[in-house]
């Protein structure tokens, strides 16, 4: 690891936490950017943190259904850890393609260079969920012609976005339309109530009967 001054007192920056390079003699001198990890006020420790800093400063930038470039860093059983802007990505193997993927090292392979999509992201925690099967022109793509996929990445993406959007908007319309018409239901049961005191009650008894059947 390394010491540093922070306003005249030492911390302590773990080597893991340095980002893009070894802690050695030529972080001398230098200024960069860290968060906190461990104030200990009794016993004078600070740890801090240059990747957690360089993280949440290039997370602010990053926003789903951003697409990005990335370099496949790991296989693993459930997808691919893809590097992107020095942070690390997951691309589940559910988010890889439409179809159905049965072998991923025929699909991906470390230090491959890739485009995505950014569809969720935790900046407190700096994890970014990403997806290739949202940039396939047609299903089965990144399977197939995965080149195809990278060329029309940002089309694609676009339309995309725009079919997710109407979507959304079709959705707040339908549940707009319910409320709407669950104010119209208690209009009527409250009219129907206002009836009964007239009338005996039978009849709003028959209107909330009928509002419930």
């Amino acid at each position: 690891g390394a010491i540093f001054l922070v306003a005249g007192l030492r911390a302590f920056l773990p080597g893991s936490h340095l980002t893009g390079r070894l802690p050695d003699e030529d972080l001398i001198g230098q200024t960069l950017p860290l968060k906190f990890l461990e104030v200990n006020q009794d016993d004078n420790k600070l740890v801090v943190s240059n990747r957690r800093a360089v993280v949440e400063a290039q997370m602010e930038d990053l926003s789903r259904g951003d697409v990005i470039d990335g370099i496949v860093k790991a296989l693993k059983p459930y997808g691919a850890f893809v590097e992107v802007g020095g942070m690390s990505g997951l691309l589940h193997i559910s988010q890889i393609s439409m179809d159905r993927i049965n072998d991923l090292e025929a699909v991906l392979e470390p230090g491959q260079k890739i485009k995505c999509m950014i569809i969720d992201h935790d900046k407190v925690n700096g994890r970014i969920a990403l997806s290739t099967k949202t940039l396939e022109p047609e299903p089965g793509d990144m399977i197939k012609d995965p080149q195809r996929v990278y060329e029309m990445a940002e089309e694609t993406a676009r339309v995309y976005l725009e079919k997710q959007e109407a979507e959304r908007k079709k959705r707040e319309a339908s549940a707009k339309d319910i409320v709407l018409g669950l104010g119209d239901a208690l209009d009527d049961l409250s009219a129907g109530m206002d009836s009964a005191d007239e009338s005996g009650g039978d009849d709003a008894s028959d209107n909330l009967d009928s509002l419930l059947s």
